[in-house]
């Protein structure tokens, strides 16, 4: 019987700069030597508040112009054409879209909540502001997913389908994957109530009376990964709430009217 590694944990002091966007990235990931990623933060772009100031998001209030040039200095910082970032119209459902050949995205409306990819040159993003953002790498086929896991996309289980479509897509084994959970909202600020809680989220909840509960989503889909045979040791987890860490990150659930980071990955 195998040794069960433990679950790598990142926190604030990994956070890295280049060209003045600060970033945190995953050892594990970036010494595969073929993929760039990151998981940005709000710091180092041009947007105005409330949108300060790197926000991805087109659709929160900010202008136009101000979220191209943010898209553009992300993908000049790390090296890739701007329309080479495949950024969706993510619908907090569970729909997942293969991308089989490079494709120029500024102007689609993609409705879906995850992304996978074995096509060198293209580059999955996804925008978040309390939400989980997820990356899964096969180490060995050499394909990529990202994954948006908020609270209703957790409920379909979309990162546990996600895994499951890149076996059938890909002929991905459990054993190869890589996983890196960015920052998101976490069960000191996350609280739900009971038109939306479900009876699996139990042990991952923990009651506040009234029929309301502090959820821990992070939680949740690690274990809902665990039930398609990842292990804890190839799970790397930048454990930030996002509600909390309000220089760093925006929140919807602080903020209300708040820009989006974004979480890239992409095969160079």
């Amino acid at each position: 019987m195998g040794t069960e590694f433990p679950m790598k944990t990142l926190n604030r002091s990994a956070l890295k700069t280049k060209k003045d966007l600060p970033y945190f990235e995953i050892p594990e990931i970036a010494s595969l030597g073929w993929i760039e990623h990151g998981f940005l933060t709000r710091k180092g772009g041009v947007s105005l508040p409330p949108y300060e100031s790197l926000n991805l998001s087109n659709d929160n209030g900010d202008g136009d112009e101000q979220v191209f040039q943010n898209r553009v200095r992300v993908a000049t910082t790390f090296g890739f054409e701007s329309n080479r970032l495949v950024l969706l119209n993510q619908m907090h459902q569970d729909k997942i879209l293969l991308v089989r050949e490079p494709i120029e995205t500024i102007d689609l409306r993609l409705e879906y909540d995850a992304l996978i990819t074995d096509t060198p040159n293209t580059f999955l993003g996804i925008r978040t502001a309390d939400c989980l953002p997820v990356f899964i790498v096969d180490q060995k086929r050499n394909v990529i997913a990202a994954v948006h896991a908020g609270r209703q996309g957790t409920a379909l289980h979309i990162t546990a389908k996600v895994l499951r479509k890149m076996g059938e897509a890909f002929g991905c084994q459990p054993h190869d994957f890589l996983i890196a959970m960015g920052p998101s909202i976490g069960p000191c600020c996350y609280e739900i109530d009971k038109k939306v809680f479900l009876p699996e989220w139990n042990p991952f909840a923990t009651s506040r009376g009234d029929g309301k509960w502090m959820l821990d989503l992070g939680r949740i889909n690690i274990t809902q990964m665990e039930g398609e045979g990842i292990k804890r040791g190839q799970i790397s987890w930048i454990n930030l709430c996002t509600c909390c860490h309000d220089a760093l990150f925006f929140s919807y659930r602080r903020e209300g009217r708040t820009g989006r980071q974004l979480s890239f990955i992409g095969i160079v």
